[in-house]
């Protein structure tokens, strides 16, 4: 289907606004790579602040969408291996954190976050606290079920998200294209991450090389 002239001015914002920043982005550079002209704008968008604002929403309910996908999966499955945690934390990374348009919000939340207070909330919301809560509430259930030891979940869910956050900003801050050569380093070095925690916490019995 074809996209709408909204969906048009929302995509071309995000690619300008990731790149160039919100601050030295017009309206008229929006209009002009959609091809409409500026007054048409004004049509779908108050201004340029409610073309950001909407674009802050959609991050928020894209990174809650993924959760709820997540939790969904969590729940139908029947055993952790090693190889399955850890391929959790790669997809966490491949397919969400560099999928194209998260990937833009995170590189445009990072240039904004220093000069919005909007963006830099959910800056912060997006890489700390929506993170730590979830995964607390993940480790918290994989005790529960006795696929985890007994520990303090909010620990292990900060101790996971740090390895998360650390392999991310090594292979792919300020990068505005994901090489291939990165993305492989960034899998191997996070499947050593991920493999050492899962030993340390995970019942050894149910470890699978």
């Amino acid at each position: 289907m074809e996209p709408s002239t909204k969906e048009k001015l929302l995509d071309t914002a995000l690619d300008l606004f990731s790149v160039n920043g919100y601050t030295t982005v017009s309206i008229r550079d929006i209009g002009k790579v959609v091809g409409i002209k500026e007054s048409s704008i004004y049509y779908h968008f108050k201004n340029k602040e409610d073309i950001l604002h909407t674009l802050l929403k959609q991050a928020e309910q894209g990174m809650q969408l993924r959760k709820d996908s997540f939790n969904q999966a969590l729940h139908a499955v029947t055993k952790i291996t090693c190889g399955n945690f850890i391929m959790a934390g790669i997809a966490y990374i491949e397919h969400y954190l560099l999928e194209e348009r998260i990937y833009k919000w995170i590189r445009m939340l990072t240039i904004e976050k220093q000069r919005n207070e909007e963006a830099a909330t959910i800056y912060h919301r997006f890489f700390f606290a929506a993170p730590l809560e979830h995964h607390t509430k993940v480790f918290s259930y994989m005790m529960e079920t006795g696929y985890i030891k007994e520990d303090d979940p909010v620990e292990l869910a900060a101790e996971y998200q740090s390895l998360i956050l650390f392999v991310f900003q090594k292979y792919f801050s300020g990068a505005s294209m994901v090489a291939p050569e990165s993305k492989q380093a960034a899998r191997e070095e996070l499947e050593v991450l991920l493999k050492r925690f899962y030993t340390r916490y995970f019942d050894r019995e149910e470890m699978v090389e």
